[in-house]
């Protein structure tokens, strides 16, 4: 019985990390090419021939580096994350403010609380997702050098290591 605790709670901790391991995290890709076209999808794979991406439509988009004028880069759900978090700390905020303010007349100070906890985490939901919309940007202007110089750190956000679609 006193051996049934210990390997219980280390199986619990081996499949929470086999859990974490297992999510791959996604990078929305906004590519323009040398004639200003614009495409945007998934990251797929980026290799010193090739930078892939899933389209719209989850077809594999090939681009070799001549063509690449830039590449912008933001990771999937990271503005709703950021609106969470805003909206969560501006509640928490705009409530304290309101409850540590006390009762003003014939409101009592639980009502000015509330009131400030919506108006802060409204606030607070517009700061988040204006902070985390931004995207990493990386100018190749059709220079293979440049993107050589720049795949590693390409490659970081890349779930696939691949030689051609």
């Amino acid at each position: 019985m006193k051996t049934l605790r210990p390997l219980c709670l280390l199986l619990f901790i081996f499949t929470l990390t086999a859990v974490d391991a297992q999510r791959v995290r996604t990078y929305k890709v906004w590519v323009t090419l040398l004639d200003k076209t614009n495409i945007r999808g998934t990251l797929y794979a980026a290799n010193q021939d090739l930078f892939v991406i899933l389209g719209e439509d989850l077809a594999k988009l090939g681009f070799s580096p001549e063509s690449l004028q830039e590449i912008k880069v933001r990771r999937r759900g990271k503005v709703g994350k950021g609106a969470w978090i805003g909206a969560l700390s501006g509640a928490v905020i705009g409530g304290t403010a309101g409850l540590a303010g006390g009762d003003v007349g014939f409101i009592d100070a639980e009502a000015i609380g509330a009131g400030y906890a919506i108006l802060g985490a409204t606030i607070g939901v517009l700061t988040g997702m204006a902070i985390s919309s931004g995207k990493e940007v990386y100018i190749i202007n059709g220079d293979r050098n440049v993107y050589k110089s720049l795949l590693p750190e390409l490659q970081q956000y890349a779930p696939e290591k691949v030689s051609k679609p």
